[in-house]
């Protein structure tokens, strides 16, 4: 059986647990945000020219690829995971990698431009972002603060900097 995401009170009510959730997977796209907009800036800054992860023109940004391809590859693996509850942790860390790098080849190659093709370096790089999710599902409730600040003050601060 699963346990529940808050491990020293385990008669927490659901509401808060999925609270906790949530909450949970919004401090991981925001720390996915915030790792892809300094990767994006980052990579600017040293070759001088406008960045984006996909090189497609500017299409995939850093907002898309945390809330719009990793955020429901971890949802996907999350609902696998709870069908599948005796998976050990290198088969759940198998099943993440997998996950998103299946759902980052097909958004990456659906999204491309025509003639591109399939894109395997998205998938690659979807397997490890998504796989920053599931470490995220290890913290514990007890770093409410860092998860606030990561989950919405980070997103607010960079989203309107923003590279395109």
């Amino acid at each position: 059986m699963r346990q529940p995401w808050n491990e020293f009170n385990s008669k927490m009510p659901w509401r808060m647990e999925l609270g906790c959730y949530a909450l949970n997977k919004l401090a991981c796209g925001g720390l996915v945000f915030g790792l892809l907009w300094m990767y994006c800036y980052l990579a600017e800054e040293i070759t001088g020219m406008p960045v984006t992860i996909a090189g497609n023109s500017g299409e995939l940004t850093a907002q898309l690829w945390a809330y719009g391809f990793a955020l429901p590859a971890a949802l996907a693996a999350d609902v696998l995971l709870d069908f599948l509850p005796w998976l050990r942790r290198p088969e759940q860390i198998s099943l993440y990698v997998v996950t998103g790098f299946s759902i980052f080849l097909l958004l990456g190659s659906w999204m491309s431009p025509e003639g591109a093709g399939i894109s395997w370096s998205s998938g690659i790089a979807g397997a490890g972002i998504t796989l920053l999710y599931y470490g995220g599902r290890h913290w514990r409730n007890r770093e409410y603060g860092v998860q606030i600040l990561l989950a919405f003050l980070l997103p607010l601060l960079l989203w309107p900097i923003g590279l395109q």
